[in-house]
């Protein structure tokens, strides 16, 4: 790790420190969090590369700092991006710190959230080989409309909407640990509600809605987004959330939906690369690159 120091207020970086904000290799989508986040450390004297997290030959130890941005395709190789976190982790400061990162790479975590009291969607959790155990109680709780993803996945890729006949037919073609919840339709009209935080203080709030026809609330199935006033209930649901990780995230998404009911449930917390929306609330980006600034100096 280079071993520099820098100032705050929005002084430059004396002497310049550099910082990498790891993506991936052959991405096919844009980070734009990057556009607002890159030009605001360079203002501040800063170096910013973007090298892809699984590139051999990048040294991470020549950076101050490593900021898990873009790292899309970490769920389609777990284990060698665990190894990676480790390894980046013993050379340089890596944010979100690694255990964070290591604990919200697991939905399992939600276990967690529902056990210290954080409203969350009821979930079964399944393994490989209980296929007909887990139909048979979705239709025992009535659930008619069924949302089935693993329990390591990214941006709704492999999400899956059923009836509670073909739960069992889903989750054979999984083959992998996964979770099944009951379809909240609040999403179709309302969408869901998103929490910007930055070291543990609100930044920002939008809500994302999809497109006529669909339930997904990703850009790339068509979605929108516009920012909103975040209501104080989510906020201290959002808190409540975040305190259950193992270590203060710098960076966090707290993603919240409307139950049957009006209540608002911890949907995820997306704690390793999650688009916190920056274009929406640029001053957001200003906040960031501070504090990123003043964790490497």
């Amino acid at each position: 790790m280079r071993g520099r120091r820098c100032s705050r207020g929005g002084q430059l970086a004396s002497p310049s420190l550099k910082f990498a904000v790891a993506t991936y290799e052959r991405p096919t989508l844009h980070d734009n969090d990057f556009d607002f986040l890159a030009p605001v450390l360079r203002r501040r004297g800063a170096e910013v590369e973007a090298p892809a997290w699984s590139k051999a030959s990048v040294d991470w130890e020549e950076f101050d700092l490593v900021l898990v941005s873009s790292t899309w395709d970490y769920h389609t190789r777990t284990d060698e991006f665990r190894a990676w976190l480790r390894k980046v982790d013993r050379l340089t400061t890596l944010r979100n710190p690694r255990k964070t990162i290591e604990w919200n790479l697991d939905k399992r975590y939600l276990i967690q959230l529902e056990r210290a009291g954080v409203p969350t969607i009821p979930t079964i959790w399944t393994e490989p080989g209980n296929e007909d155990e887990i139909e048979a109680t979705v239709a025992e709780l009535g659930w008619s409309d069924v949302v089935i993803k693993p329990v390591v996945d990214l941006g709704a890729e492999r999400l899956a909407r059923v009836e509670t006949t073909m739960v069992g037919r889903i989750l054979r073609s999984l083959d992998e640990p996964a979770m099944a919840q009951p379809f909240l339709s609040a999403v179709e009209r309302e969408g869901e509600l998103s929490l910007i935080f930055i070291e543990g203080e609100l930044s920002h709030a939008l809500r994302k809605v999809p497109a006529r026809g669909d339930f997904r609330v990703q850009s790339r199935y068509g979605a929108s987004e516009e920012r909103v006033e975040a209501p104080a209930e989510a906020v201290e649901i959002g808190r409540m959330a975040l305190s259950e990780a193992p270590e203060v995230p710098l960076y966090g998404r707290v993603d919240l939906l409307a139950d049957d009911q009006g209540d608002l449930r911890v949907l995820e917390l997306e704690l390793i690369e999650p688009n916190l929306y920056l274009a929406i609330h640029p001053p957001a980006a200003d906040a960031l690159a501070e504090a990123i600034l003043a964790l490497a100096g």
